[in-house]
């Protein structure tokens, strides 16, 4: 990707989302699309130094461990970790997808109909396209 960073701070909606902003950075454009198709189902991923998870990546052990929560859980190794809802996540979806459509136009329309789909699954009325 030619732009350094997929979200910029200036971008984050709190600071506290900076693990969000972390983790989608460090995602390698061939992967991007895997990772935001898997995002658009409630399927987390993993990077080199943090992880993306929903409730239900959790096993059972962890679930009974763990408050259940709305949305997904980015968790950076040193300890830093967020949760937001599917609106805050929604809201950073857009801002990646936007920045690589307009890098690789070819894939716009694919990336449109996976945004559409986690909208759809998670009910969101968002005023973004």
């Amino acid at each position: 990707m030619k732009n350094k960073f997929r979200i910029d701070d200036k971008e984050l909606l709190h600071k506290e989302h900076f693990p969000v902003k972390a983790l989608f950075d460090m995602v390698d454009d061939t992967r991007l699309i895997d990772v935001i198709k898997g995002i658009s189902t409630g399927m987390g991923f993993g990077e080199n130094y943090g992880a993306c998870v929903f409730w239900n990546d959790l096993d059972d052990y962890d679930k009974e461990m763990t408050i259940k929560y709305e949305g997904a859980e980015f968790g950076l190794h040193n300890g830093e970790e967020v949760i937001i809802g599917y609106e805050d996540l929604y809201h950073y979806l857009f801002l990646i997808c936007d920045k690589y459509c307009k890098e690789f136009p070819e894939y716009a329309e694919q990336v449109n109909i996976i945004l559409n789909r986690y909208k759809y699954n998670y009910l969101l009325s968002c005023n973004k396209k």
